[in-house]
């Protein structure tokens, strides 16, 4: 800190100390302003004793720590800027010293934005202007699972000053976390989302089904207060359900956007990737904020017991009053999802996500195709035509419109006509009853799984080949 002269360095400690609420009595001595007073019962002798072992007990080294409800990486973000903060760019990532030398501070890069890192000191950090040490850690709750942890070791006169730390760091996390009211993914080192790519306009539903993703997700983001003000619980768990490509992925996205403007934390948990329980966990800490987990069948219909009733437990924690979460999961087979998870109190509302409607087809058109090129389109004829058609395959069918159109001019399009839509429609159609009368194959239940591998691990020389419920045994060496 030699860039700072001694009377900044004075100021600086001493509005530090007044954050941390300056403790007014220690002990038996009280202080007031520049004066001190101690018991009137002590002698002259008695108090300067007094004095001398105040004195020696205030340069002790004490531990002063403190766990903040927040990620670690979100709290090493805000420490760093509280250094900056009350020392000036000279107060970070100074080096610590041991009986062994010198010790640089570690430094972490971490995502605070898309495609945007940053580097914060992790471990142990000389504190400025302060005979200290910061230890930055991770302290694990069973409740809100790895929070950021920090402890500080300084002569026990300097409590105050870490105390004024303390709540710098807490007003940075309250007023700029990285994680609160963002889009981000469900890992430790969590990357943001980039929702730049999500047209609001092109995101086209049923009539219907934008009415229930409205009044069962949408609106209560978009008018928290309200509710609030209404005592309507902002806790909330949805279910979209329908076949392959219906957009369930793209409410997710048009759903973090609207979270994203609105204040509310988006959480992207990857199947297969992110655990649902730590996700879970991370919306706690930063609500009111939104969950969006796809093919949540992949656990429910697990067939392990200890899956299911961890993912009941937890369906109940959501449910919790007083929290702010709103569930919303996916999935392509709602048959497979387990009874328990349907009950009302654990799942709110059950959306079906499926074919477009009249409207639906008209505003997806409109949406895609450019309107100078569009003729006098009989939407109802269109719609006859693709009717029972998914968003999808309305998509399909349009960009095969233009194309049929390309090769009816010769490649010099005016103007799309009803023809080439209804056209483009038709040629779809064996192809949708093919997706509607294929079968996937049953899933393998978690018994016939478990003997499966017991045999390949004792007959290495044998696969076992789970088809339909039954096993094959394949000899694949001599």
């Amino acid at each position: 800190m030699e860039s700072l002269n001694a009377g900044t360095q004075k100021a600086i400690l001493r509005e530090l100390a007044r954050l941390g609420g300056e403790l007014t009595t220690e002990d038996d001595l009280t202080f007031r302003g520049t004066e001190f007073v101690i018991p009137e019962s002590l002698t002259v002798t008695d108090a300067i004793d007094y004095l001398r072992a105040y004195q020696r007990s205030m340069e002790e080294e004490t531990q002063f720590s403190k766990t903040f409800r927040y990620r670690p990486w979100d709290g090493a973000y805000a420490l760093q800027n509280a250094l900056k903060r009350v020392f000036g760019s000279s107060g970070i990532g100074q080096a610590t010293y041991s009986m062994f030398g010198k010790n640089p501070p570690s430094m972490v890069t971490i995502n605070v934005g898309v495609d945007e890192t940053v580097q914060v000191p992790w471990g142990a950090v000389q504190m400025p202007l302060i005979d200290g040490t910061l230890y930055l850690g991770v302290a694990h709750n069973p409740e809100y699972g790895a929070l950021f942890s920090l402890t500080v070791e300084a002569p026990k006169r300097y409590r105050s000053h870490v105390e004024g730390l303390f709540r710098v760091i807490e007003d940075e996390l309250r007023t700029s976390s990285i994680y609160r009211g963002k889009a981000i993914d469900g890992q430790e080192n969590a990357e943001f989302l980039d929702l730049s790519g999500v047209d609001r306009s092109k995101v086209v539903y049923s009539d219907e089904v934008m009415a229930q993703l409205d009044a069962n997700v949408w609106s209560l983001i978009e008018h928290s207060q309200t509710m609030r003000d209404m005592s309507l619980p902002l806790k909330r768990s949805v279910l979209l359900e329908g076949p392959y490509g219906t957009g369930k992925t793209l409410a997710a996205f048009l759903t973090a956007q609207i979270a994203v403007e609105h204040g509310w934390t988006f959480i992207y948990c990857r199947p297969g990737k992110d655990d649902l329980g730590a996700v879970l966990s991370t919306a706690r800490l930063y609500q009111p904020a939104v969950v969006f987990f796809e093919d949540v069948d992949s656990i429910s219909a697990s067939g392990d017991a200890d899956d299911v009733t961890k993912l009941l437990d937890m369906f109940d924690g959501i449910t919790a009053k007083g929290t702010e979460i709103m569930a919303v999961m996916t999935t392509n087979h709602v048959e497979r999802i387990h009874k328990g998870m349907v009950r009302p109190g654990r799942l709110d509302a059950v959306l079906h996500i499926g074919a477009l409607d009249r409207n639906g087809i008209e505003r997806l058109i409109k949406s895609v195709v450019d309107p100078t090129v569009l003729g006098d389109i009989d939407y109802d004829l269109v719609a006859e035509a693709m009717d029972g058609y998914l968003p999808a395959y309305v998509k399909e069918a349009v960009d095969r419109a233009v194309r049929y159109a390309i090769a009816r001019t010769g490649g010099h399009v005016e103007k799309l006509g009803t023809e080439d839509f209804v056209l483009a429609a038709d040629g779809l159609r064996d192809q949708l009853r093919l997706q509607a009368d294929a079968e996937e194959g049953s899933r393998p239940d978690a018994l016939s799984t478990a003997l499966a591998k017991i045999v390949e691990d004792t007959l290495p020389e044998f696969r076992v080949d789970l088809i339909d419920g039954t096993g094959a045994l394949t000899k694949i060496k001599d």
